[in-house]
C-alpha cells in the first residue's frame, strides 16, 4: 500500500487596494533640520546657539514627549508645541522674548521652504496610483498640514488627507484609520498603512485591522515588526512580495 502525499493548499494572496501614509518623517522632513530652523530663527531674535546643540536637545525632548492628545485641535497643538520649544530653547530667552520668538518660529513651519519630500516619496505615490491603488495620508498634525500639502503639491499626489487636528481624532485611535478606510472605500484587510511611529502608526493600524509597515530608514526595527528602509519597498510588498519581520532582517544589515 502506497502512501499518498498530502496536498498543501496554496497560500491565498492578499489583494491590496489602498495604501495610507503618515506624513512627518515618512513623506516629508524638516529642511535643513529642526535644529537649524530653531537656531537660525533664534539669531534673528539676538540669541546664538550652535545648530548641533539644538538638534541634540530637540531629539532628547522629542524622545521623552508624552501623549498625543494635544493633536486633537489647533489650539491644543500649538500650546503643546509651545511647551516643547520652551524645553529646547526656553533657557536662552526671557519670558517676553520667548513669546515673540515662538510665534515667529511656529509660523515658519507652515512655509514650504522649510520642508522637503523624501526622494522616494513621489516615485512611490505615483507608482501606486498608476497601479490603481487608493492612496491617502493619515497624519497626527495640525491644520497647517493642509495648506503645506497644497503648497508643495502633495495634495495632488493622494486621494485624501486626514489630519488629526481637523478630524478631532489621533493615531493610534482606530477611528481615524476607519475614516481612511471609508474614504478609500476598502475593507481593513485590503489596506496597508506605513509610518515611522511604532505606537501611533504600526500598532494603531494593526489595531484597526490593517496591515502595517514600520518605516525606519536607519535601523532594522524592533524584533518581529515588519520594517522597511525605503518607501519603494511598499511597491513590491503590495504586489505580493514578502517583507520579513525585523528579527529576520538583522542578519542582512550589510546589504541594506
Amino acid at each position: 500500500m502506497t502512501s499518498r502525499s498530502r496536498r498543501v493548499p496554496p497560500v491565498k494572496k492578499t489583494v491590496f487596494r489602498a495604501v495610507f501614509f503618515d506624513a512627518g518623517n515618512t513623506l516629508v522632513r524638516a529642511h535643513p533640520s529642526v535644529g537649524h530652523i530653531y537656531a537660525h530663527t533664534a539669531r534673528r531674535h539676538g540669541v546664538r546657539v550652535p545648530v548641533e546643540d539644538v538638534d541634540r536637545r530637540f531629539k532628547e525632548a522629542w524622545k521623552n514627549r508624552h501623549g498625543v492628545v494635544y493633536l486633537k485641535s489647533d489650539r491644543t497643538e500649538k500650546e503643546w508645541w509651545r511647551k516643547m520649544v520652551r524645553r529646547v530653547m526656553g533657557p536662552h530667552f526671557s519670558p517676553a522674548r520667548f513669546r515673540t520668538y515662538f510665534e515667529d518660529l511656529y509660523g515658519l513651519f507652515a512655509h514650504p521652504r522649510h520642508w522637503r519630500l523624501f526622494d522616494d516619496a513621489l516615485p512611490t505615490l505615483r507608482t501606486l496610483r498608476a497601479r490603481g491603488m487608493k492612496v491617502g495620508i493619515v497624519s497626527n498634525w495640525d491644520s497647517r498640514l493642509v495648506t503645506l500639502a497644497q503648497r508643495i503639491g502633495l495634495d495632488k499626489e493622494v486621494e485624501f488627507l486626514l489630519v488629526s487636528a481637523v478630524e478631532g481624532l489621533v493615531k493610534p485611535d482606530r477611528r481615524l484609520f476607519e475614516r481612511a478606510l471609508d474614504r478609500a472605500q476598502v475593507k481593513p484587510h485590503e489596506a496597508v498603512h506605513v509610518g515611522d511611529s511604532l505606537h501611533e502608526d504600526y500598532h494603531g493600524a494593526r489595531g484597526a485591522g490593517l496591515t502595517a509597515l514600520l518605516l525606519d530608514r536607519h535601523h532594522p526595527g524592533p524584533p518581529g515588526i515588519k520594517t522597511i528602509r525605503s518607501l519603494t519597498e511598499i511597491i513590491s510588498f503590495t504586489n505580493g512580495d514578502m517583507i520579513h519581520p525585523a528579527v529576520s532582517r538583522t542578519c542582512s544589515m550589510k546589504e541594506c
